[in-house]
C-alpha cells in the first residue's frame, strides 16, 4: 500500500501499539539519541518527541520522530511488501514480462500495467510541504546531535534533490547534512555519488539543491536503494507506493521536490566551495573523520502544517539503518539474480553494518565460477562499498550466519 505521507505511517504504528509518545521536553542534543538507541536495541517502538528542546532552550513546534523503521517487520510494512522479495519480484517482472503468458492470460498483465503507470511522477501546482513558510533559520528545526564528539547537529535522514543541468533529470540521494548555522548546511556527498556528479557539471554559477525531510516511507527507501542509473528515484518511489509520486516546483530554486515531504530546505551550492564537515559518530562506534564538503546556502524553509522531523541514529549495531540495509538487500536480491544468473541468494548481515560483508550463495558448475560471480557483484550499485564477499554453495542458506561461522571454522586454514 502507499502511505502517502508520514502522518499515515505514524497513525498505523500507533494503532498497532508501536509508537511511544514522549510529552515532556527532551533535548535534541544527546538526550533524544540516547533514548532512540535504547529503543532500537531492545526491539522497542518508534518514538515521537512532542516537545524537542533546542540548544538555546526553546521548544520546537515541530516534533522529532526516531526509530520509525527499527524492526524487520516494521521495515517490511513501510515498504508495503508482503514478503522479503516482493519489490524485487515486481521489478524483475517489469524488466522482463512474459509476453506469451500475458497473451494467454491477459489478467496477469494488469499488475505490470499498474506498476508501469505509477512510475512517472505527477507534477502539481502546490504541495502540502509548502503550506507553512518558516523563518530562514535551520537551527530552529529539531535536528539532533547524537554522539558527544559529533561536529554538530546532523540531518540523518535527508532526501537531497539535485538536478543534471544538461538532461534535467532529478536525483534523490541520502547525504547527511551538518548544520553550520542558520543559513548553511554541509552536504556529505562523496565523489562517486550522483550529487557530486551533478555538481561537477555546473562549471560556474549556482547549483540548485533541496534537502527534503520526511514524507511517505517509499521516498526514504528510494533514496537508499541501489537503482540502475536510468531509473530516477522519483519513478521508483511511485513504483513502490503503486501511485504516481506528486512533485511540485520549489519556491526559490529551479528544482522539483516531493509535494508530501514534511520539510523542505531550499538552497544552492557554489561548485568548488567547501567547508570542514565532521566528525560524525558512525558505524561500529567509530567517528568518521573531518573532510571538505559542499555547503548549501539556504534560501527557503517550508513545511507541512502537521510536519514532523524524522531522524535516525548511527552507531554500534543493531541499529535502525541495519534493518533498512537488510530489507534493501533482500528486496533487491531478485534483481541481482536477474542481472547475475549465477546468484542464488544474497545476505548483507546487520552484524557487519551491511556495507562490509555480503554472503552470496552461487552456482558452481566449473572451478572459480563463484569468484567470477563475486567480482561481478563488486560493481553492482551500492555493493561497491563492500569490503568482503563470501561465496557459499547454491544449496546453502546465506542468511544462516552461524552456519557460515561453523564452515569457516571447520574448512578454512
Amino acid at each position: 500500500m502507499a502511505w502517502r505521507n508520514s502522518t499515515r505511517w505514524l497513525a498505523h504504528l500507533e494503532e498497532r501499539g508501536e509508537l511511544l509518545r514522549i510529552k515532556e521536553p527532551v533535548d535534541v542534543e544527546l538526550e533524544a539519541g540516547a533514548i532512540a538507541d535504547r529503543l532500537v536495541k531492545t526491539n522497542g517502538p518508534a518514538v515521537l518527541f512532542e516537545k524537542p528542546r533546542l540548544p538555546n532552550g526553546e521548544i520546537s513546534e515541530i516534533p522529532l520522530a526516531m526509530n520509525l523503521f527499527g524492526s524487520h517487520d516494521r521495515t517490511l510494512r513501510a515498504l508495503g511488501a508482503a514478503h522479503p522479495t516482493e519489490v524485487g519480484d515486481r521489478l524483475v517482472a517489469l524488466m522482463k514480462p512474459d509476453i506469451g503468458g500475458i497473451v494467454k492470460k491477459p489478467w496477469t498483465g494488469l499488475p505490470l500495467a499498474r506498476d508501469a503507470i505509477s512510475m512517472p511522477p505527477k507534477k502539481v501546482r502546490k504541495g502540502s510541504c509548502q503550506k507553512v513558510k518558516m523563518e530562514l533559520d535551520v537551527t530552529k528545526l529539531p535536528i539532533p546531535k547524537t554522539w558527544p564528539m559529533d561536529g554538530g547537529r546532523y540531518i540523518t535522514l535527508p532526501l537531497v534533490v539535485t538536478k543534471d543541468p544538461k538532461s534535467g533529470e532529478h536525483n534523490l540521494g541520502m547525504y547527511r547534512g551538518q548544520v553550520f548555522g542558520p543559513k548553511e548546511v554541509g552536504l556529505h556527498w562523496q565523489i562517486h555519488k550522483h550529487g557530486a556528479d551533478h555538481a561537477s557539471s555546473y562549471e560556474d554559477g549556482k547549483m540548485p539543491v533541496a534537502v527534503c525531510i520526511g514524507g511517505p516511507p517509499e521516498l526514504i527507501f528510494s533514496a537508499i536503494s541501489p537503482l540502475p542509473d536510468n531509473l530516477e528515484e522519483y519513478m521508483f518511489a511511485g513504483f513502490l507506493g503503486r501511485r504516481r509520486l506528486k512533485i511540485t516546483k520549489a519556491l526559490t530554486q529551479d528544482i522539483w521536490v516531493p509535494a508530501d515531504a514534511d520539510i523542505i530546505i531550499e538552497g544552492y551550492v557554489i561548485p568548488g566551495e567547501t567547508k570542514t564537515e565532521g566528525p560524525f559518530g558512525d558505524h561500529f562506534g567509530f567517528y568518521s573523520l573531518t573532510g571538505q564538503y559542499p555547503v548549501l546556502k539556504v534560501t527557503a524553509i517550508t513545511h507541512r502544517k502537521d510536519a514532523m522531523l524524522p531522524a535516525t541514529i548511527v552507531g554500534l549495531p543493531p541499529m535502525e539503518d541495519g534493518f533498512l540495509g537488510e530489507a534493501i538487500g533482500k528486496q533487491f536480491s531478485p534483481v541481482l539474480r536477474f542481472q547475475h544468473r549465477d546468484v542464488v541468494g544474497v545476505h548483507l548481515p546487520m552484524e557487519t553494518g551491511f556495507h562490509n560483508l555480503a554472503i552470496v550463495s552461487s552456482k558452481q558448475r566449473y572451478p572459480r565460477q563463484a569468484r567470477k560471480t563475486a567480482l561481478g557483484l563488486f560493481g553492482a550499485g551500492q555493493m561497491m562499498f563492500l569490503k568482503t564477499i563470501v561465496a557459499v554453495d547454491s544449496d546453502q542458506n546465506p542468511d544462516d550466519l552461524e552456519l557460515l561461522l561453523d564452515s569457516l571454522n571447520d574448512k578454512v586454514d
